[in-house]
């Protein structure tokens, strides 16, 4: 009888994490038939690793103090709860109600070989969307009034684009512009024509706000590019993982603090987001 509780319980918990990390599910799953007594208490109070919290923190050293127990510290003194405790198996229930624990629970591969995502495995798509309006604005006019132009691709490309001056975005996305710049000629096909940077507005088919809406994101060229919103299920309710986008690119912009939207299971190619808290797989260890 201890035995069938201790797998039911490990079964329970496989299924939700499966959802939130692929990685913990795995390492789970695999225990559960090695060493039954010694990881029912780690389950049960299973949280977002401390370590997760200091990428956090090492991101935005200009807006983020500390963390104190379950609160992370702004500066100014601000509070935010980092787990409000809630597991939600559907995912796109789980993406609605992120959390700051949430947002760094799936582990962000930056570099090396480019692979078709795990079936919702999407790094960085959960965002708790206090967080990004304390630190980039709440209202289209405050973004705005943080905003700058830059220039995209001098003498290539030519278009400018506005963009957040917070966290010196503006300088990173001028950093990466001059880098993809020297890339061969045949690579700038994916980078003309951008579609876009700062755009208030919702994530489409959601009541989420986009990045777009802090200026902190931009959109390459949307003809080169794809999108999972643009594609039919099969029979199983899969979607098939479409790229074209060279790798040369993508590690550019992870460079500089910019998750690709490549690397998710609902894959929107074109997308580079500023979120220095997943790069060098910060939370996946």
């Amino acid at each position: 009888m201890l035995f069938r509780s201790i797998v039911s319980l490990n079964i329970n918990y496989h299924v939700v994490l499966f959802d939130c990390h692929f990685k913990w599910s795995f390492t789970v799953f695999r225990l559960a038939f090695q060493s039954f007594i010694l990881i029912v208490v780690p389950i049960a109070v299973l949280a977002a690793p401390d370590n997760n919290y200091d990428c956090l923190l090492r991101a935005y050293p200009n807006h983020l103090s500390h963390i104190e127990g379950d609160v992370l510290v702004w500066k100014d003194g601000t509070r935010m709860i980092l787990d409000h405790g809630k597991r939600i198996a559907d995912h796109e229930e789980w993406l609605n109600n992120a959390c700051l624990r949430d947002q760094l629970l799936q582990c962000y591969e930056s570099g090396g070989v480019l692979t078709p995502p795990l079936k919702n495995h999407d790094p960085g798509r959960a965002r708790y969307e206090p967080f990004f309006m304390k630190m980039y604005g709440h209202s289209k006019s405050e973004v705005a009034s943080k905003l700058t132009s830059i220039t995209w691709l001098p003498g290539i490309v030519n278009s400018k684009l506005r963009v957040s001056t917070v966290n010196g975005i503006d300088k990173k996305l001028e950093a990466v512009s001059k880098e993809l710049s020297n890339l061969p000629s045949s690579m700038m096909v994916y980078l003309k024509n951008p579609g876009g940077t700062f755009n208030w507005r919702n994530i489409a088919g959601t009541t989420r706000i986009s990045t777009h809406a802090f200026g902190i994101t931009i959109d390459i060229n949307v003809a080169q590019s794809h999108y999972w919103r643009n594609t039919s299920p099969d029979s199983h309710g899969n979607y098939s993982y479409k790229n074209r986008i060279p790798a040369e690119i993508i590690r550019i912009f992870e460079k500089y603090g910019f998750i690709w939207g490549g690397r998710w299971y609902h894959y929107d190619t074109m997308h580079f987001e500023y979120r220095p808290e997943l790069l060098n797989r910060c939370a996946c260890e």
